[in-house]
């Protein structure tokens, strides 16, 4: 595992090239690596919503209950009627282990850490919220459905809770958030020029 994985890069490279959609296929392998935590030290079982790592009624009946063992959105991710890889994203938002530059930063060095939209600096918070192409976003859909959503991660990952009750919401949130992460990419990765949010609006509304 070592000789693969040292705890901040994965070691492997290829012999020849691959084309765009298996290298997007890769980075996401990248983002999963990027969330194991290795250790050199002997396996053991740990209850990992406890301060001392033993298992006891009552952390399980907050994690149950979502009552700030961990925050409400970690649990509810996989509740929307979605696609897997879809899943798999907000999972990784959720985490902020989203490979926006400011996260890549971390790993390597950025020449350039501004938005591809903006100039202002690409963290997980700008890029689906702050930045004017997602307030844009945000804006149309509340515009056209009545949804005041798009404030912070936190306020649309509070909905999946309710499953069925916020059924559209749900899906339509993580629609907004995987078309932009991917619009992105092809304007990093594919040099795809950058027109306007109707772009953006259009890819949403497929995806819903």
């Amino acid at each position: 595992m070592c000789d693969l994985w040292d705890g901040t890069n994965l070691k492997c490279t290829f012999r020849g090239t691959v084309n765009q959609s298996l290298m997007n296929e890769w980075l996401e392998v990248l983002q999963l690596a990027s969330t194991i935590v290795y250790s050199f030290d002997e396996d053991a079982l740990i209850w990992q919503f406890s301060t001392n790592g033993i298992y006891n009624s009552q952390s399980l009946y907050k994690i149950i209950n979502f009552r700030g063992v961990i925050p409400i959105h970690v649990s509810a991710v996989w509740s929307p009627n979605i696609l897997p890889r879809i899943h798999f994203f907000l999972w990784l938002l959720s985490k902020n282990k989203v490979l926006t530059r400011d996260n890549l930063s971390i790993r390597r060095e950025v020449e350039d850490a501004t938005c591809l939209f903006c100039s202002e600096k690409e963290t997980v918070c700008h890029l689906f919220f702050d930045c004017v192409v997602a307030k844009q976003l945000w804006s149309y859909i509340f515009e056209c459905f009545g949804f005041n959503v798009g404030m912070n991660f936190e306020s649309i990952g509070s909905m999946w809770l309710g499953k069925k009750k916020f059924t559209v919401h749900n899906i339509l949130t993580s629609a907004a958030l995987w078309g932009l992460w991917k619009l992105r990419n092809e304007l990093c990765f594919q040099s795809l020029p950058w027109r306007d949010v109707r772009v953006l609006v259009t890819r949403v509304a497929v995806l819903a």
